[in-house]
């Protein structure tokens, strides 16, 4: 605690490392480093150092500087060199940051995706793009959260995997209520044409997914998917392979598998991606 006054002076250790985050092992690093002055007052009473009003100024603003970016050198020539040129440094640090924000934007929507999908995300261009120029892709093209498409499918599908309907309660109700205004009439008819196609196939598991009933209804979905595709660079590229590779996984692991067990089971939904695997020529252990 700060005391004062008395035969007890300046602020302990302890109030130290409770007020300003910091351990004893940091404020040592800084004694070593010279960041922190020498003269080290002691209190009569128990001997430990106390720290002055300049020294809580100094370790704050340490500790912020090295939050920046600083380094422990750098802190310590621009304290003690008159010469360093402060102005230039922290622009520096500034596009460092910058440069890091963007590039944690991106893995932070990569985890995301992962969280929501259970795949690593990837692309049909490998051995043709270089991996810096899909994560620029990725940057402008999957902030899936801020999508004014996807955002409110992204908001809600949040919300769904959080709970299951038997916990919801009336405040959960109404920010579902919200959410689903949020969708447009073409989006929902999309959501419940994909669910009506999932529940037709999940419904016949007693045909087996290599019959050709439950093929025809999957080739009905690939059809509809190539309709409904709205993205330029997916024309003509929406192939059986292309569904059993990239939507087979939403029905095996990640956020979207927790939704569709609750509506299809686990069974139904391993039927799914059977079915849809083997449409595109594979097994569901090879993808």
């Amino acid at each position: 605690m700060k005391v004062k006054g008395g035969d007890l002076m300046g602020y302990s250790v302890k109030w130290v490392v409770e007020n300003l985050g910091i351990t004893r092992d940091m404020i040592r690093y800084y004694e070593k480093e010279k960041l922190l002055s020498d003269n080290k007052s002691r209190n009569p009473t128990n001997k430990y150092r106390d720290y002055s009003d300049e020294d809580i100024e100094r370790i704050w603003g340490i500790k912020l500087l090295i939050g920046v970016g600083f380094t422990a050198k750098e802190i310590y020539n621009l304290m003690n060199n008159p010469d360093f040129d402060f102005e230039t440094a922290i622009a520096k640090k500034v596009a460092e940051l910058e440069r890091k924000h963007d590039e944690n934007l991106i893995y932070l929507e990569f985890a995301k995706s992962i969280k929501l999908l259970g795949r690593v995300p990837t692309t049909s261009k490998i051995g043709n793009v270089k991996f810096n120029d899909f994560l620029e892709y990725v940057h402008k093209n999957w902030n899936f959260y801020d999508d004014p498409r996807s955002a409110p499918f992204m908001k809600m599908a949040d919300k769904l995997i959080s709970k299951v309907p038997q916990e919801w309660g009336s405040d959960d109700v109404e920010h579902i209520f919200e959410m689903l205004e949020k969708f447009d009439a073409e989006g929902m008819m999309h959501i419940y044409a994909l669910h009506g196609y999932y529940q037709v196939i999940s419904d016949m598991k007693d045909f087996g997914y290599d019959s050709d009933t439950v093929q025809r209804v999957v080739k009905l979905l690939h059809e509809y998917l190539a309709d409904y595709n709205t993205e330029p660079e997916l024309d003509g590229k929406i192939t059986p392979q292309f569904i059993a590779k990239y939507m087979v996984p939403f029905f095996l692991g990640g956020d979207v598998a927790i939704m569709y067990e609750r509506n299809y089971g686990k069974a139904g939904c391993l039927f799914i991606a059977q079915a849809l695997a083997y449409y595109g020529g594979y097994d569901i252990d090879d993808l």
